[in-house]
C-alpha cells in the first residue's frame, strides 16, 4: 500500500507529492484571503504553490540528503508534508505566513548544510543565503528578526570551527538587505506591505478558555505522532551532541510558538505553517530503516482517514 509506493525516493513519488500540493494550492484559493500582494486567485495560487515547493524542496533535504541515515532513502516525507498541510485547520489565507515560513525553513535546510559541509568556500555561501532568507522572513513579519538567534546560538555552541566572519555575515548581512530592500519599495509606494507584526496591533489577542473543534483533530493526531517521534529520537543513543542541539532547538521553537497560535482568539490557521518542517522532520524518523510496514500503513492511514472524516465529511 503506502508503505510499498513511497518505499523508495523516485519521479513517482516527486510526481505525487506535487500533484497533491498543486491541488492544494488551488484549494486555498477558494478560501477567503487575509492578506496577499495580489487580488487575482490565479496570481494567488501559484504563489502559494511556489511557496509550497519550496518547502518541500527544504523538507526533501533536511529529512533525506542530510539528517536521516543516507542508506535510507524513502519518501515518506513527500507525503507526510502535504497531509500535514491539509491537517491544519485553516479558516483563511494570509499569504505573510505561508511566504515568510518557506523562506525561513529555506534558510534552515542552508544553514544545515553550512553545519555538514567542509568547503569552506560553500560554508560561506550557505551562510550568506541564510542570512540573506532570514531578512525576507523578516521583512513580511518583523518578529522573525528573533529568528537570526538560533544560528548564532548554534554557531557558539556547534562542533565546529569557529570564524569571525561567519558571525560578521549573519550581522552585516540584514543591517544592509532590509534598509536596501525597503527604501526601494518605499519609492513604489508599497512599504505598507512591508513589516507587518504578529503581536502588535488590533488583530492579535489570546483567549483564557481555547476552544477545540472537531476541525482540530486531524492536528491534533499530528501533534500526537509528533510527541511519539520526539520522545523516539530523544531516548535513541549514538547521537552526536551536535545534532542532539539543533534537535531540542527544533523542539522549543514548536512548543511555545504552537501553545500561542492554539490560544490565539481571532487566526486564520494559515500561522500552523510555521511548523511543517519541524513536524514532517521528526514524524518521518518513525519511518527509519527496518521499520514495519504496518506501522507505517497505519499512521498515513489513521492521518487520511481523520482528514477526510473531520474536515471534509462532518
Amino acid at each position: 500500500m503506502i508503505a510499498k509506493a513511497f518505499e523508495k525516493f523516485n519521479y513517482t513519488t516527486v510526481i505525487i507529492s506535487n500533484l497533491l500540493l498543486l491541488g492544494i494550492s488551488v484549494y486555498y484559493t477558494t478560501l477567503e484571503v487575509k492578506w496577499s500582494f495580489f487580488e487575482s486567485q490565479i496570481l494567488n495560487g501559484i504563489i502559494i504553490f511556489g511557496a509550497f515547493l519550496l518547502t518541500s524542496y527544504s523538507i526533501d533535504t533536511v529529512a533525506r540528503q542530510i539528517i536521516l541515515d543516507r542508506s535510507n532513502t524513502n519518501a515518506y516525507h513527500l507525503l507526510m508534508y502535504p497531509l500535514i498541510i491539509l491537517a491544519y485547520p485553516v479558516e483563511s489565507v494570509d499569504l505573510r505566513f505561508i511566504l515568510s515560513s518557506a523562506a525561513m525553513f529555506s534558510a534552515w535546510r542552508n544553514f544545515r548544510i553550512f553545519l555538514e559541509t567542509k568547503r569552506e568556500a560553500l560554508k560561506t555561501r550557505r551562510l550568506f543565503d541564510t542570512s540573506i532568507l532570514l531578512s525576507l522572513s523578516t521583512l513580511l513579519i518583523i518578529e522573525n528578526i528573533y529568528l537570526f538567534a538560533l544560528p548564532f546560538a548554534l554557531l557558539l555552541s556547534a562542533n565546529i570551527k569557529r570564524d569571525i566572519k561567519h558571525f560578521v555575515l549573519l550581522l552585516i548581512t540584514p543591517i544592509i538587505l532590509i534598509p536596501t530592500i525597503y527604501i526601494f519599495i518605499k519609492t513604489l509606494s508599497l512599504e505598507f506591505f512591508l513589516f507587518s507584526s504578529y503581536f502588535v496591533g488590533n488583530e492579535f489577542s489570546l483567549t483564557s478558555q481555547p476552544t477545540f473543534t472537531v476541525s482540530q483533530a486531524p492536528l491534533a493526531l499530528i501533534f500526537l505522532y509528533y510527541v511519539a517521534a520526539v520522545f523516539s529520537k530523544m531516548i535513541k543513543k549514538g547521537v552526536s551532541l551536535q545534532r542532539r542541539a539543533v534537535d531540542l532547538a527544533a523542539v522549543l521553537f514548536l512548543v511555545t510558538p504552537f501553545i500561542v497560535v492554539l490560544c490565539q482568539e481571532d487566526k486564520s490557521g494559515s500561522e500552523y505553517h510555521y511548523f511543517s518542517l519541524i513536524l514532517v522532520y521528526f514524524i518521518v524518523q518513525l519511518f527509519l530503516k527496518n521499520r514495519n510496514s504496518s506501522i507505517v500503513n497505519f499512521i498515513f492511514m489513521s492521518l487520511i482517514a481523520s482528514i477526510i472524516i473531520f474536515n471534509f465529511l462532518l
